[in-house]
């Protein structure tokens, strides 16, 4: 997990040229085209991450999510809570003991603290979405028994469920 907040530190100082400078009260704005998207060790291959506030890795934190059709974060929990605006695709979101739920642009949903989850970009379409972080992030990847479990284990596990729907991995940016 140290490289997983070693890697979205890294994302941040690369992402937001003016994040050293940046406080609560700072106004920023982040034009899409200039988003600094990569992939991280700790999320699928399908999955890139772009920081537009903060450091997501030190604090409170803005990020940005693309995710390739059929895309698959496997069941996980974090220790901040998280807001998610879906900004295109048909993003699926499972909670622990409850149905999954569509989500697409313009939609919100909320997953609190040590939440089990899972997600995944459904249809033909690639996915995004706009992440609220109120914490540093973690993941902590969860078997069915809510066990956790290493994230090599877990990815090698959705990359064989992805295989079998066709997904593909998303271009190394």
């Amino acid at each position: 997990m140290l490289k997983f907040f070693l890697s979205f530190t890294l994302l941040a100082a690369v992402g937001i040229a003016a994040s050293a400078q940046e406080s609560p009260d700072t106004a920023v704005v982040s034009k899409g085209m200039s988003a600094k998207f990569a992939t991280l060790p700790d999320l699928p291959d399908c999955a890139s991450v772009a920081a537009l506030k903060g450091d997501p890795g030190k604090g409170p934190s803005v990020i940005e999510m693309k995710f390739t059709p059929g895309c698959i974060v496997p069941w996980h929990w974090h220790t901040p809570s998280e807001s998610v605006v879906p900004l295109t695709g048909l993003l699926e979101v499972s909670m622990k003991g409850e149905k999954p739920v569509l989500l697409t642009s313009g939609d919100y949903g909320y997953l609190p603290s040590k939440h089990i989850h899972q997600a995944k970009c459904t249809g033909s379409k690639p996915c995004a979405a706009i992440f609220f972080l109120d914490a540093p992030i973690d993941i902590h990847y969860v078997d069915k028994s809510g066990a956790e479990i290493p994230a090599t284990q877990a990815l090698a596990e959705a990359d064989k469920l992805m295989i079998k729907s066709g997904a593909k991995p998303a271009p190394k940016p």
